[in-house]
């Protein structure tokens, strides 16, 4: 804020007959300011010039720490909830969770590329991406295994003849932490998934292939390698230079 003073604005010259000839006038400033002061505009105080420096920048500092909370993640409400049975399985396997996030990425991508095939337009994969979470039988065929120690995971496809096998109730909370990871990170990034599979079309038209003819493994692992990168969620290339 500036300080110091300011000039006031002029004040007009009052005009007062002479009485001498027909008509005559003579210009005569009448005073304007009462006596004993200086004509000049009051300088506010020293506390008044600070209140009003103050206001905006307090402002500025109440929206700056109202910002984190607007950030909502989304959080994925299971169908019933017991706070001692449930509440410590589910915080476990959703911070294991987050430590898989590029290969959650590669395997929900991947899912959905095979599901859209090869002839699609980009509303077809808008539309695939709307419910590209709502995939409970892909999540729950995989299995979050913990790395002791460590404070990480690995993300496998659960065996079916594996003698040693994980419990109901921990499958159903790495399922469900599968889920709203993905409703987080990679439900929102459409833009990214539309334009990589947009590319791999492009590509595919340049090799003269035909629409029909299926995806190559390849061509596949590519595709959903660059979409996860363009998400930030896996690193490589450009995208691992800027993490």
């Amino acid at each position: 804020c500036r300080s110091g003073l300011r000039a006031p604005a002029p004040q007009p010259r009052l005009v007062a007959p002479t009485g001498r000839g027909r008509g005559a006038m003579e210009r005569r400033s009448l005073p304007t300011a009462a006596a004993g002061t200086s004509g000049l505009r009051q300088t506010p105080s020293p506390q008044q010039r600070s209140s009003r420096c103050l206001g905006p920048r307090v402002a500025a500092a109440v929206v700056a720490a109202l910002l984190p909370l607007l950030a909502v993640a989304t959080v994925r409400m299971p169908d019933e909830f017991n706070v001692e049975k449930d509440f410590s399985v589910k915080e476990k396997w959703r911070k294991l969770a987050r430590t898989l996030r590029c290969e959650l990425c590669e395997l929900t991508v991947g899912h959905t590329l095979d599901a859209i095939g090869t002839n699609f337009l980009e509303d077809d994969v808008y539309d695939h991406v709307d419910k590209i979470c709502d995939v409970h039988e892909l999540y729950s065929a995989h299995e979050i295994i913990e790395e002791i120690g460590t404070g990480k995971a690995k993300l496998i496809k659960e065996e079916v003849d594996s003698p040693v096998k994980r419990d109901e109730h921990s499958k159903r909370w790495q399922t469900h932490a599968m889920q709203e990871l993905c409703d987080n990170i990679i439900r929102p990034n459409d833009d990214e998934i539309k334009d990589a599979f947009m590319l791999l079309k492009k590509q595919r038209r340049k090799a003269k292939k035909a629409k029909d003819s299926e995806i190559d493994a390849e061509e596949r692992s590519a595709t959903v390698r660059a979409a996860c990168e363009r998400m930030r969620l896996c690193r490589g290339g450009k995208a691992e230079a800027e993490l």
